[in-house]
């Protein structure tokens, strides 16, 4: 499958697990719903290790997988918590724009977009950085503003968390990738699940662990997509498609939720769109 197209995939599924967890995360406690996804994730994915028989897990794919796993923890807590205290339409893009970090360090190692592709990557990118400026300048000293401040603080640790993972993901061997997302999602869930047993959160209700569940099966198909595009692709352009899943989550925010754009970021957010089409037409 093309590298493009597999991106485009992983947005348009990672912006729904984002918007699911969005909403699961204002009821239950992110600890939870996050631990549960990871390992909900880790269970998925060793099962299609066990189906496959790929070769051993080497040293390296284990130290990258830790990285990995450790990022991710942090950063999906964090997001989940900035979608659970601000509005989607902000945090959802805020996150994304950790697609800065594999970008320029793909142009660093000999990445080689066209010219087309090259000006695509600058409109998506300066798509999602209008809508952060923008976000920021909507702040201000009441409470209200003070708590979309912390979120719009976490949304960027997720932000740096998720371009830190597509670099541990573009380094793995070939014929690891399976053992790195299971790893990385084992210990990511692990990791998270050690914080819930020392915080003790209140326990989901029923219909929210069939969510959990749900979204953790939406978010490994995510993961999966997404480092199967970087492995096969160029980092550089294969993040930055894959990192415009908040126009997914916007939308359904928009459409579910009632929030709303003011003019110039429904402009950004209709760049962003264009800078993909530019990708994948270069």
């Amino acid at each position: 499958m093309d590298p493009v197209a597999l991106s485009v995939c992983a947005a348009l599924i990672w912006g729904v697990a984002d918007f699911g967890a969005g909403i699961v995360s204002r009821r239950a406690s992110v600890l939870i719903l996050t631990a549960g996804m990871l390992l909900v994730g880790g269970v998925a994915s060793w099962a299609v290790i066990s189906l496959s028989s790929p070769p051993g897990v080497e040293e390296r794919t284990v130290a990258l997988a830790a990285l990995a796993g450790g990022v991710t923890a942090i950063g999906l807590a964090a997001l989940y918590r900035a979608l659970a205290l601000g509005p989607m339409s902000v945090v959802a893009p805020i996150s994304a724009a950790g697609v800065i970090i594999p970008v320029i360090a793909g142009l660093a190692t000999g990445d080689q977009p066209s010219l087309v592709q090259l000006v695509g990557v600058v409109a998506a990118i300066a798509g999602m950085i209008i809508v952060v400026s923008r976000s920021e300048d909507a702040t201000g000293p009441d409470n209200a503003a003070g708590i979309r401040y912390e979120s719009i603080v976490l949304a960027v640790v997720a932000a740096i968390g998720l371009g830190i993972y597509y670099l541990a993901a573009d380094a793995v061997s070939d014929g690891q990738t399976n053992w790195f997302i299971f790893s990385g999602q084992i210990i990511a869930g692990v990791a998270l699940t050690v914080a819930v047993l020392v915080r003790r959160p209140p326990l989901p209700e029923r219909r929210q662990a069939a969510q959990i569940v749900i979204l953790g099966f939406l978010g490994l198909s995510a993961w999966v997509l997404s480092t199967a595009a970087v492995r096969s692709g160029q980092i550089s352009l294969t993040t930055t498609v894959t990192s415009l899943y908040p126009l997914v989550t916007v939308l359904l925010a928009i459409g579910l939720t009632g929030e709303s754009l003011d003019r110039i970021q429904t402009r950004a957010l209709a760049a962003t769109f264009l800078g993909v089409v530019m990708i994948a037409a270069g």
